[in-house]
């Protein structure tokens, strides 16, 4: 295995038994358990395979190695059934709290094809986007490669690390309860809901929206995009006012006819604030004539296929919480690997939409740092 690709765990909690402590320059150590977990001060992240003949019956042997010669990293190996299961962790120093880099490797040892699930175990109330997890409105595992459209996924939700923030706007006038909450792209990630239609499927698609923070117009413009329908791009102090709720609707279709309408929120270009809002999702029959006032209003929630409460209560995730899984096929003797970044203590994990880190350039970064020592 290419040293460059391997993981490294850092815990930053008190030692636990068998744990293998290991840092970077200037951060506090993170650990790696004997049972192989990361240990965060958000919880703990562990590896398992599900598959025919995969048993955990052999514990793992956790080691402390040095990546080259150089770089203090933690290495997890253990056999499981026909596949021989290896974690290996360093800490980046990204700033301003350094991130744990996170490798599964996964090997065929019996010279049969094998098809497994490589599954993350979480704690409970993680939320789990197309590429990251977040818990508590902070970021704590990203995966850098978009390698999770194979995730198991619901009817509908939300497919990125955006952050509900319920009871944020302050809606004035009559309108749906719904504009009281908002999900945010902070830092500018994109807002992206994801609903399930039939095949090339037509819908009349209504946005919600309330500016509760900005006073001046032109600081925060919308760029919204709705699969099949016209990008619309809205200022909403200049087109509403602040606290005055106003809505959006796009003549949507399912264009790629892949049974999955998608929408996307983000910054408009020179925008000031580059954190995206939305309030409020209606999905109505494309036959539907919705009058903006009565959509405002709540009078047609019940007409609606789909009706999000955007951060608030029937707001969810577009894949299950708590369980992260990727399915495998392994050729006879072959390797899979997977990477992923993992928040340490006091940090957050890179974004992979806003982010230009990579495995490689963090690796990079761990190297240059521990050669000038």
């Amino acid at each position: 295995m290419n040293t460059r690709h391997q993981l490294v765990l850092w815990l930053c909690v008190p030692a636990i038994a068998g744990a293998v402590e290991f840092t970077s320059p200037g951060f506090p150590p993170s650990q790696m358990g004997a049972d192989g977990k990361l240990v965060e001060d958000w919880g703990a992240l562990g590896v398992r395979l599900v598959g025919a003949g995969v048993t955990d019956a052999v514990p793992f042997r956790v080691e402390a190695i040095k990546l080259e010669q150089l770089i203090p990293a933690a290495r997890a190996v253990a056999q499981r059934g026909p596949l021989a299961l290896t974690l290996t962790a360093y800490r980046a120093p990204v700033w301003p709290s350094g991130v744990d880099v996170l490798t599964v490797r996964v090997e065929e040892t019996q010279g049969k094809p094998a098809t497994i699930t490589l599954g993350l175990d979480l704690p409970a109330k993680a939320h789990i986007g197309q590429r990251s997890v977040m818990l508590g409105g902070r970021t704590v595992v990203t995966c850098p490669a978009p390698q999770a459209s194979d995730l198991p996924a619901r009817a509908w939700g939300s497919c990125d690390d955006s952050t509900p923030l319920p009871g944020w706007g302050k809606p004035i006038g009559e309108c749906d309860p719904a504009f009281r909450n908002i999900r945010a792209g902070m830092g500018g990630v994109p807002i992206r809901y994801q609903f399930s239609v039939p095949k090339g499927g037509a819908a009349n698609v209504v946005l919600g929206f309330c500016e509760s923070h900005s006073t001046e117009p032109n600081v925060r413009p919308l760029f919204c995009q709705v699969e099949g329908a016209p990008a619309q791009t809205v200022d909403p102090i200049a087109k509403w006012g602040r606290h005055k709720p106003g809505v959006l609707q796009f003549e949507a279709r399912d264009g790629n006819r892949d049974g999955k309408l998608d929408i996307v929120i983000r910054a408009a270009a020179g925008a000031s604030d580059h954190n995206p809002i939305l309030n409020v999702i209606w999905i109505f029959p494309s036959t539907t004539v919705a009058r903006p006032e009565d959509v405002l209003a709540g009078k047609l929630n019940t007409m609606a296929t789909h009706y999000v409460d955007v951060g608030g209560e029937n707001d969810q995730t577009l894949f299950p919480a708590d369980k992260l899984e990727y399915p495998i096929r392994l050729p006879a003797k072959g390797v899979r690997e997977r990477t992923f970044f993992v928040a340490c203590t006091g940090g957050s994990a890179p974004s992979p939409t806003t982010s230009t880190w990579t495995p490689e350039t963090l690796y990079r970064a761990a190297y240059s740092v521990w050669k000038d020592q």
